[in-house]
Formats: structure tokens, sequence, C-alpha cells
């Protein structure tokens, strides 16, 4: 369940200082990507920002919310990858802000990933309709 538009606190801000920055990201048209042990994805497609610059709503953001059990893990998931972005490991997805609480059931946490990568047919949901470069550039 996602409102539309959809809002994000603190996307491209520091987790350390989302409370500072304020900023909410709108996000809508939400797609079904896939599921796993650890959650549920989503591509959204950036609407607007307030509080601050549009500068991180440059195209499609994936948002994983946690299953109740997984919640630590999403958030351990968001952390580690951006202890690799920091120290500068390449072609790694991107945690572009803080995990936000799942407003629709108690639990459950939500972060934002960048890129989404996208095949001729649409959004992907196998690699194999990844062309082998695309990933590459993209990240």
């Amino acid at each position: 369940q996602f409102e539309d538009p959809f809002p994000f606190l603190g996307i491209g801000s520091d987790a350390e200082n989302v409370e500072n920055n304020g900023q909410l990201s709108y996000f809508g048209d939400p797609v079904f990507l896939g599921s796993g042990g650890s959650g549920a994805v989503f591509s959204f497609s950036p609407k607007y920002a307030s509080g601050g610059s549009d500068s991180n709503m440059n195209g499609k953001i994936a948002i994983k919310v946690s299953w109740k059990r997984s919640r630590s893990t999403v958030e351990k998931e968001c952390q580690i990858l951006r202890t690799l972005e920091k120290s500068g490991v390449p072609h790694v997805e991107k945690c572009i802000g803080p995990p936000n609480e799942y407003r629709y059931e108690d639990g459950r946490v939500m972060i934002a990933l960048t890129p989404v990568v996208e095949s001729p047919r649409g959004i992907t949901t196998s690699i194999q309709d990844v062309d082998s470069g695309n990933a590459q550039q993209i990240a």
C-alpha cells in the first residue's frame, strides 16, 4: 500500500543528518519488482521534493519494504551499502536515504536504492534481460 505521491524522508542525506535536513521527496507510479527473504521491492518515479532542491530527483528509485522479521537486516543493508560507497567501491547499488518507517504496518522499515536498471522491455525482473554493459554504465 502506497500513497500517490509517496513521501520518503532524507533522500540524499547522511543518516546522521536527516533530522536537520527535513527534505521530503515524493514519488509515484509504483511498480512491483519482486520480493525475497528480507522484503518486497518497488520502483518509483520522482514527482517533486520539498524543503530543498530537486537535485536528488534524477530517475527512478527502488524502495525496499522489509518484512517485520527482517527489519534489522534491511537497516543493516543500507548501512553496509553506504559504507561501501564511502569507501569508493565501484558498481554497487546505493542506499540514497536513511531507513524510513513503513507507515502502514508497525515493525517494518523502508530503504531507497539506486539505480533501477531497465531493460528494453521496461523494468526487468530477470538478470538475463539486462544488457551486459547497461548495469555497469548506470552504476
